[in-house]
């Protein structure tokens, strides 16, 4: 009965890509595809009517029957991890055993939720021991087959399994290959995170919050990680952080404005404009930034 998984909190400082770390903030995940998953799986149980309801109860009913079910089940879920995420913040990489976790203790609050709904609206009675444990098999069972497709989505968009990862988890060495006369530069890590709508012309990254805002070309989006975080994925790429909200690429200043009181403003190519700190005046002006047309 579960179709939502929160995000983890950012990575552990490294600057590396961390599994389990979503890519893409939640929003947009939720839209995209849980809402359409959680449709499905309650229009599925609505049409078969397992464990009788399809003989006891009108269409109506079954949809507010099933409906309400997979929706509290989902919310405890969400509650239930993001309290368990903020609460052991420190082993964000232990994202699998607190799923485990949390799943379990949900299921076990869908079940007594279960026992009293039958009760209630059907007047049977699950509430003594042998009941709650025939219930508990019928909600695990229920909720492995409405969870399989979005569990499946969450763990790939948070790079379970990694690829080439042995049973141990260790990942192999690869055979040496021959050297290569010339090999093309490798895409910055952070490149990896983008939507595809946003292309790879990269202007500017902001910071909001607990989250990134890309710019590129094609417009900007939200990613849940730290700002510098963000830079370290971007080691190799021609730009720098000039604010301690923003980093911008090199190839993305179109022009610099200049105010009475000597501070700086970089001006994109997508007309965005961003303030330099005093703390990067230097860097910028070393970097020849301050000298381009426009300002």
């Amino acid at each position: 009965m579960l179709f939502t998984m929160r995000e983890t909190p950012g990575p552990d400082g490294t600057g590396s890509p961390e599994l389990g770390r979503p890519r893409l903030h939640f929003g947009h995940r939720l839209l995209r595809q849980r809402l359409l998953v959680f449709l499905a799986t309650v229009a599925v149980l609505v049409v078969l009517g397992p464990f009788g309801t399809f003989r006891e109860l009108t269409l109506a009913q079954r949809l507010a029957y099933w409906g309400g079910l997979i929706g509290f089940g989902s919310i405890a879920f969400e509650l239930l991890t993001y309290a368990a995420l903020r609460l052991l913040k420190d082993r964000a990489r232990a994202w699998l055993p607190i799923l485990a976790g949390v799943a379990a203790v949900t299921v076990l609050l869908v079940t007594l939720a279960v026992a009293l709904l039958e009760w209630s609206v059907r007047g049977h009675d699950f509430l003594h021991p042998l009941g709650l444990a025939e219930l508990l098999v019928y909600v695990t069972v229920v909720t492995a087959l409405a969870s399989a497709v979005p569990l499946w989505m969450e763990l790939h968009g948070r790079g379970f399994p990694a690829p080439h990862a042995t049973a141990s988890g260790a990942v192999p060495t690869p055979p040496a290959a021959a050297p290569q006369a010339w090999l093309p530069p490798a895409e910055p890590p952070f490149f990896a995170r983008l939507p595809v709508r946003l292309g790879r012309d990269l202007l500017a990254l902001e910071m909001e919050d607990h989250y990134v805002r890309v710019h590129t070309a094609e417009g900007s989006d939200l990613i849940l990680m730290r700002l510098r975080d963000a830079i370290a994925e971007l080691s190799g790429l021609d730009g720098r952080q000039v604010h301690r909200s923003y980093w911008v690429s090199a190839a993305a200043v179109g022009g610099v404005e200049r105010k009475s009181d000597g501070k700086l403003t970089l001006v994109l190519r997508n007309g965005l404009r961003v303030p330099v700190s005093r703390s990067f005046a230097a860097e910028v002006r070393a970097a020849g930034w301050a000298e381009k047309s426009g300002g």
